[in-house]
């Protein structure tokens, strides 16, 4: 199969799964009350955008899956690379949030680094964070495609760097909950 074509078939893939979000949108916006959408506008509105991008988002599996395959049959050490360089962002962006959310300290480190280390956080950290699982799920898929012992212990690797973070603050949220 050509480049044009399956790129073409991967655009037809991301295409479907957007209109899938926009679907399921509309069926979620015919089943609420007309009193809610006029109380509640903004409410109903990020409802709908969760909705659009959490369907999307599983809808855009398919042709991800196809995208990843192409890419490692075209470039395999690039997208380890890439993949290895962002689990290796993971831990620090944990760490400067958990430094930042306990605030400053008496002879601490210098306020010109905590002043920076704000918007750091905001623009880099925590969207590092929140993109996690779904680097997770990235990093499976290609131990799964990838069959080289070194690649595959590698994104074993990268995946634990993703895994305990996040297995943390798992137990962290329950235990604040139920403890």
């Amino acid at each position: 199969m050509s480049t044009v074509k399956r790129l073409g078939l991967l655009a037809v893939g991301y295409g479907l799964a957007a209109l899938g979000g926009l679907a399921a949108v509309a069926v979620n916006e015919m089943r609420i009350s007309l009193d809610v959408q006029q109380t509640s506008g903004g409410m109903v509105a990020f409802g709908d955008v969760v909705l659009f991008l959490l369907v999307t988002g599983f809808l855009g599996l398919v042709p991800s899956w196809f995208l990843l395959k192409a890419l490692l049959e075209r470039a395999p050490a690039a997208v380890l690379a890439a993949e290895l360089l962002l689990a290796a962002i993971g831990p620090p962006c944990w760490l400067a949030v958990i430094f930042i959310a306990t605030g400053p300290k008496a002879g601490g480190a210098l306020p010109a680094f905590e002043q920076m280390l704000g918007p750091l956080v905001a623009f880099g950290a925590i969207p590092r964070m929140v993109f996690g699982p779904a680097l997770l799920a990235l990093e499976a898929a290609t131990f799964v495609l990838v069959r080289r012992p070194l690649a595959r212990g590698l994104l074993a690797a990268a995946m634990l760097m993703d895994v305990v973070p996040l297995g943390l603050f798992a137990a962290h949220m329950a235990l604040a909950t139920h403890g």
